[in-house]
């Protein structure tokens, strides 16, 4: 009976093979068409990385700018003060000289004679005048003190809010990315909210966006790595369906992709100080020969 079936047998091998090269050949062409997006991603990212080196140079220099012009408007504000204070004083000086020189004229009334009862009169009138002026220029500074002072304070209690709101959104986003799918949109990181106001930022805050600049790179790095998992599963021939579904990351995936990076670090690390001791001892290598031949020019070719 086999030796019967041997035809039928044959036929259904070559619809096996037929079918076998077929599905290879899907898998080959979905492979072109993945290698080809990702060369055009890499092409994007590239593109994007300059025009943000280009943005980055602008927004550098613009920073720069900004703050020469803030330095010289203080410089100027400071100037303004100083004039205002010498005209101010210049004003009241030759409004005592005017009461003086009304005080000190003598009388047409009385025979070109001073009056006694209204000699000082115009003297005080001024002092008192003066005296009123410089009240409601302290009382009108000690205000505009008082306005700022909690102008700043509110300013710095926004600021302080601000910090704990962008606390909570990047805890919510680490337990998004917990509970959720690596593709899943969490939204921009801290760092994209981050005050940059040197005035409102303090030791704290700054320290802060330094971490947060370092989570962001962090972060680009695991995309990166993500990526090329994904597409080292597809090398490998693993069902191309199943590169497309939604990859839960659970806290077992966490604790892998935690436990890759700090091995890929310490074999780097290793590495670097590998090649550090190679290089050291290269250098003390080259220190000896180049005494060696320092002692052999000293004592021969020198004579």
């Amino acid at each position: 009976q086999l030796l019967g079936n041997q035809d039928h047998i044959k036929v259904e091998l070559e619809k096996l093979k037929k079918t076998h090269d077929e599905k290879q050949q899907k898998l080959e062409e979905q492979v072109l068409a993945l290698g080809k997006e990702l060369q055009e991603a890499k092409g994007a990212v590239g593109a994007s990385r300059h025009r943000l080196a280009e943005q980055s140079a602008v927004l550098l220099t613009a920073q720069g700018q900004l703050q020469e012009v803030e330095a010289e408007n203080s410089r100027l504000q400071l100037r303004l003060k100083e004039l205002n204070e010498e005209y101010r004083s210049r004003l009241a000086q030759h409004v005592r000289d005017v009461a003086n020189y009304m005080d000190s004229k003598p009388s047409s009334v009385t025979n070109h004679s001073k009056a006694p009862a209204g000699q000082a009169a115009m003297k005080n009138f001024v002092d008192s005048m003066l005296r009123d002026i410089r009240a409601s220029y302290k009382a009108r500074e000690e205000q505009l003190a008082r306005a700022a002072r909690g102008y700043k304070k509110r300013m710095k209690d926004l600021a302080k809010k601000h910090e704990n709101l962008l606390i909570a959104y990047g805890l919510q986003r680490e337990q998004l990315r917990s509970l959720g799918s690596s593709a899943m949109d969490c939204g921009p990181a801290e760092l994209h909210f981050s005050i940059t106001d040197p005035e409102l930022l303090t030791n704290s805050s700054r320290e802060l966006n330094r971490l947060r600049q370092e989570k962001a790179k962090l972060e680009m790095q695991l995309q990166e790595l993500q990526k090329v998992e994904s597409w080292l599963d597809l090398m490998s021939g693993h069902d191309p369906n199943e590169l497309f579904c939604p990859r839960l990351l659970d806290e077992e995936g966490w604790a892998e992709v935690r436990k890759k990076l700090r091995e890929f670090t310490l074999n780097t690390q290793e590495d670097l100080e590998q090649e550090r001791s190679q290089l050291l001892t290269r250098a003390l290598v080259a220190e000896e020969q180049v005494a060696e031949l320092q002692g052999y020019i000293d004592q021969h070719l020198a004579r």
